[in-house]
């Protein structure tokens, strides 16, 4: 009988950990077991995790980053599905139920759905929602190795057998950790898509998702290390596109977004490549930036 398990990592999640455990208990279709690991929090998040000790089953871990909290929480839960969801986000009541009806209609790893998200400072909602992550393998895949359509772990479910599969979160590519994990399970198995609202996600300032410098930095490591991941699963990796092609891209990006921290170690790794182009000659001259701390 098919089963969700509710991951939820937590750090320094004292503010809205209640609100996310909450939206996990109201669910319609109510999960096997909501597991919430603390990733070190120095606040008072175990606290907060402690007012629903009857309800979940709690870890507190050293401070080791969201996609070694989540490979985890995967570890220890007992469902057939697995719901990876952030602790400042909430589920719709009715996801579980949406997601999981999908998933059974047809045989497939994956089934995401569509997210609310809100900015704070506050801003105007938008719902976003993409169907191309969707397809049999590889065209799921190809679709999203330069943007994720999947907006975040927790409107999806994913087979636990499937996680195992593909080596769970790879602990460093934060916050490009989910981008490559959607990669890699496109790459193994069917994905679905349901055109519904199952999450209603808050971006903050801090929050891994708006940390542009890290995003396009790892990525490209991610995305040049995914053809030996695929090799030792014999899984085709002739549509991947060249190391040179990935460093160009990052170089772009890295331009059109102004980060100028980040040229020094993607000039490096493009002349590595055999990659010299005026523009990026001449930013590196003109903006000579110290390497990051996080790229050392």
């Amino acid at each position: 009988m098919s089963s969700i398990s509710i991951i939820i990592p937590a750090y320094n999640a004292v503010a809205t950990l209640g609100a996310a455990i909450q939206s996990c208990l109201h669910q319609i279709k109510k999960p096997l077991e909501i597991i919430v690991v603390n990733d070190g929090s120095s606040d008072e998040t175990a606290a907060i995790a402690n007012t629903f000790k009857k309800e979940i089953r709690y870890f507190h871990l050293e401070n080791g980053g969201v996609a070694r909290a989540r490979n985890y929480g995967a570890l220890e839960a007992k469902g057939t599905w697995l719901l990876f969801l952030d602790a400042d986000d909430l589920l719709l009541p009715h996801a579980t139920t949406i997601l999981l009806e999908e998933a059974l209609k047809q045989e497939v790893g994956v089934v995401y759905g569509m997210v609310i998200e809100r900015q704070e400072p506050p801003r105007k909602p938008r719902l976003s929602g993409f169907d191309y992550a969707a397809g049999i393998p590889p065209e799921g895949a190809k679709r999203i190795f330069w943007r994720n359509a999947i907006i975040t772990p927790g409107s999806a479910i994913v087979r636990a057998e499937l996680h195992a599969a593909v080596g769970g979160f790879v602990t460093g590519y934060e916050p490009m950790e989910d981008r490559d994990y959607w990669i890699k399970c496109a790459l193994s198995a069917p994905v679905a898509f349901s055109d519904t609202v199952v999450l209603d996600k808050k971006w903050f300032s801090g929050s891994h998702g708006s940390q542009a410098s890290k995003r396009i930095y790892r990525a490209q490591i991610a995305q040049r290390t995914l053809k030996e991941w695929a090799g030792e699963r014999e899984i085709c990796t002739e549509w991947i596109p060249t190391d040179r092609a990935i460093v160009k891209s990052a170089l772009n990006e890295a331009l059109w977004h102004r980060r100028y921290d980040i040229l020094k170690p993607l000039l490096v790794e493009a002349k590595r490549h055999g990659l010299f182009h005026w523009k990026a000659s001449v930013l590196s001259f003109v903006f000579p930036r110290k390497t990051p701390q996080w790229i050392e």
